[in-house]
């Protein structure tokens, strides 16, 4: 294994779909934009990689994944940031779908139909309360290939984020574990995070399990 995190690469786009989407996946059974990408025929690695070629996650930009070579040289995995401060905290803008939809070729028609399911559940507006977090500086989207999960590797990136959030001038991180992912539980706990709020389902309108935010403190 690699001994240091490196900063993500366009040719780890493929890759980092797949991070984003298994983040979400073994907690919700879905990945986030499941539910707005149908009868769009685009599937969500697909949108995924689109999001990143196109600079629209607002979720993570590229250059925000760290990632962790095996010694094969091949990405073990990755883990991604943003800044809690933006204006729209949704992880698609509406400026952003324009980009993604060129990237994709969608058509009119597809685009409106997607924006129409996206924002039944992400909502209008940017600064819901279920879409605040607790620091500037916030994690998203992690995820480790199952052949070397359980080797240290999430803490790794807890470092490495821990270290470039200090260097921006952030004064704590923010991470969130859907309810019942112990496993990520266990593992921002053990690094020092500390539970911040609960968002319970109604929030999501009972689509989604709630959240928990944690915060960590930047010494």
């Amino acid at each position: 294994m690699q001994q240091q995190v490196r900063v993500a690469r366009q040719e780890d786009v493929p890759f980092l779909a797949w991070v984003m989407y298994e983040s979400m996946v073994p907690s919700t059974g879905k990945g986030i934009f499941d539910e707005a990408l149908e009868g769009t025929g685009t599937t969500p690695l697909e949108f995924h990689q689109a999001l990143l070629r196109s600079g629209s996650n607002n979720w993570s930009s590229l250059d925000s994944f760290l990632v962790l070579d095996d010694d094969e040289g091949r990405p073990a995995g990755a883990m991604g940031a943003f800044d809690g401060t933006i204006e729209d905290l949704r992880p698609l803008t509406a400026a952003g779908l324009e980009r993604v939809a060129a990237e994709l070729g969608w058509s009119s028609d597809v685009t409106r139909a997607f924006w129409r399911r996206y924002i039944s559940f992400f909502g209008l507006f940017g600064k819901s309360p279920q879409l605040l977090h607790a620091a500037s500086y916030v994690l998203e989207f992690s995820a480790i290939r199952s052949d070397l999960r359980g080797k240290g590797i999430y803490g790794r990136f807890l470092e490495g984020h821990r270290e470039r959030a200090r260097a921006l001038g952030h004064d704590a991180m923010s991470a969130s574990a859907v309810f019942g992912n112990e496993a990520v539980i266990r593992a921002i706990t053990r690094f020092g995070f500390k539970e911040a709020r609960r968002i319970g389902p109604e929030a999501y309108r009972n689509r989604f399990p709630g959240m928990i935010r944690y915060r960590y403190e930047i010494d």
